[in-house]
C-alpha cells in the first residue's frame, strides 16, 4: 500500500506531521478528517522519491548553493511571486540534496503557519543565525527581498575570499604531496634494496646511512602502526581543540605564529566587519549583531572580545572604546567604527573595513604562497638529497678502501 506524507492541525491549532498508508490522496484526506484532524498538505513518498532520484544531487549545502537561492528567492520575491510559490519553484532546481529536503519541511511549515525565519530555524545545520535574524528583521520591515539580497552579498563577498586562499594554497598542497609521495617511494622500495646489498660488504656503515636504513625498516614493518599513531594523534588533537580550554590555546597559538599569525588576525577583522556591517544596515539592534557575529566568530579570543564590547555597550558607551582597548582589533578598525559611530553611518564605515582587510588577506596570501614555494622546493631537494647522499656514502667508503 502506498504511504503518504501528511501535513494537518488538529482542535487546538497544532501542527502535526505524519506519515500513513493508503490508495490515494483522496483516501488520507477522509482518514485524517475521521481523526478530527484538518488537513493542510498531502504528498505521495513515492512520487517524491521519484522525482528526487532522478535529479542529480550533491549531498552537502555549499556556500554556492546558500547564495544562489538567496539570489534567487530575493529576485523571485522582488517580481510578486508569493513566498511558498517561490520556494516551491526552488525546490525543483536545488542541486543540493540536504538544501532540497530543508525547502520541503519549510514549505510544509509556512503552509501551516510559520513565519519564514521560524522555518529557517529549524534547519541551523543548513542556516545560520546569521541568516535567521536577517530573514526576521526583512519579515518585519517588509524588506525581505532586499535583505536576501544583502544576505547573497555578504556570502558572495566571504566565499570570494575563501577561494582565493584556496587557489593560493593549491600548489604548495601539490608540493607537499609530490615530496610526501618520494620521499615514501625511498623509504619503502630504494632503501631497503641498498640496504639488502649493504650486508654482502664486511663494512662500517656512516651514521647517517644507518639512521636512514632504520628508519625505512620502522617504516616498512610497523607501517600500519606509524599510520595508525598518525591517525590516533589527530583524533585526539580534533577532540581536545573542540572543548574551551583547548580550542582558546590552540586560537591563541594560531595568532602568535609567525608570518601567518598576522593573517588569522587580519581575516577574522575582515569577517567582523563584514558579518556586522551586513546586520547593521539590515536594520538589526547593534546589542544583537553583536551577540550574533561573536557566536559566529571562528576564533575564541575574537569571541571573548566581542563579548566585552556587547557589554560596554549595553552600559552605553561607544562600539569604539572596548575595540580601542583590545589588542586583536588594529587602531584603524575602532578609528573607523568611531567615524561610524558619530556621523550615524557605521554600516558603510564596517563595509569599508571588511573590504580593506579583505585585499590585505588576498595580498598577503599570495605573498606567503610565493614565498612558500621556493622554501619548499628547496626543502625537498634537500629531503631526497639527503636521502640519496646516505645511500651513496658507504659506496664512497669501500671506493676509497678499495683504492
Amino acid at each position: 500500500m502506498p504511504k503518504f506524507n501528511y501535513t494537518a492541525r488538529n482542535k487546538d491549532g497544532e501542527l502535526v506531521h505524519g506519515i500513513i498508508d493508503a490508495f490515494s490522496e483522496d483516501e488520507v484526506i477522509s482518514k485524517l478528517q475521521k481523526q478530527d484532524l484538518l488537513v493542510v498538505s498531502v504528498c505521495s513518498i513515492a512520487k517524491a522519491e521519484t522525482k528526487t532520484k532522478k535529479r542529480k544531487f550533491h549531498i552537502r549545502v555549499k556556500t554556492d548553493d546558500l547564495i544562489l537561492f538567496s539570489r534567487q528567492l530575493s529576485t523571485l520575491l522582488n517580481a510578486g511571486i508569493p513566498l511558498l510559490r517561490s520556494l516551491d519553484i526552488l525546490s525543483k532546481q536545488v542541486e543540493s540534496k540536504r538544501l532540497y529536503l530543508a525547502l520541503e519541511t519549510m514549505k510544509g511549515d509556512i503552509e501551516g503557519g510559520a513565519t519564514f525565519h521560524d522555518a529557517l530555524a529549524k534547519h541551523n545545520k543548513v542556516f545560520s543565525d546569521f541568516w535567521v535574524n536577517l530573514v526576521e528583521t526583512g519579515e518585519a520591515s517588509g524588506q525581505l527581498s532586499s535583505v536576501l539580497e544583502q544576505v547573497a552579498n555578504y556570502m558572495e563577498s566571504v566565499g570570494s575570499l575563501q577561494r582565493k586562499i584556496k587557489s593560493a594554497m593549491i600548489y604548495p598542497i601539490i608540493i607537499s604531496v609530490v615530496a610526501i609521495g618520494a620521499v615514501l617511494v625511498f623509504l619503502l622500495k630504494i632503501i631497503p634494496t641498498f640496504s639488502e646489498i649493504f650486508k654482502g660488504f664486511d663494512i662500517e656503515l656512516p651514521a647517517l646511512t644507518k639512521m636512514v636504513m632504520t628508519i625505512s625498516d620502522v617504516v616498512r614493518h610497523y607501517f600500519l602502526i606509524v599510520v595508525g599513531i598518525i591517525i590516533a594523534f589527530v583524533v585526539i588533537f580534533k577532540k581536545y581543540i573542540q572543548g574551551e580550554r583547548g580550542r582558546r590555546q590552540f586560537d591563541a597559538l594560531k595568532l602568535k605564529l609567525p608570518l601567518i599569525g598576522a593573517l588569522f588576525q587580519e581575516m577574522a577583522v575582515s569577517n567582523f566587519a563584514s558579518a556586522l556591517g551586513t546586520l547593521t544596515k539590515s536594520g538589526v539592534p547593534l546589542l544583537h549583531c553583536l551577540s550574533i557575529v561573536s557566536k559566529a566568530s571562528r576564533n575564541k579570543l575574537f569571541e571573548e572580545a566581542l563579548g566585552k564590547v556587547r557589554e560596554r555597550v549595553q552600559e552605553g558607551k561607544t562600539m569604539a572604546e572596548p575595540l580601542e582597548k583590545s589588542e586583536l582589533f588594529p587602531p584603524m578598525v575602532s578609528q573607523m567604527v568611531r567615524v561610524g559611530e558619530e556621523s550615524g553611518e557605521l554600516s558603510e564605515m564596517l563595509h569599508k573595513v571588511a573590504d580593506f582587510y579583505e585585499e590585505r588577506v588576498t595580498a598577503s596570501v599570495s605573498r606567503l604562497a610565493s614565498a612558500f614555494e621556493p622554501i619548499m622546493l628547496v626543502g625537498i631537494g634537500l629531503l631526497v638529497g639527503g636521502l640519496i647522499i646516505s645511500m651513496y656514502l658507504p659506496i664512497f667508503k669501500m671506493t676509497k678502501i678499495g683504492g
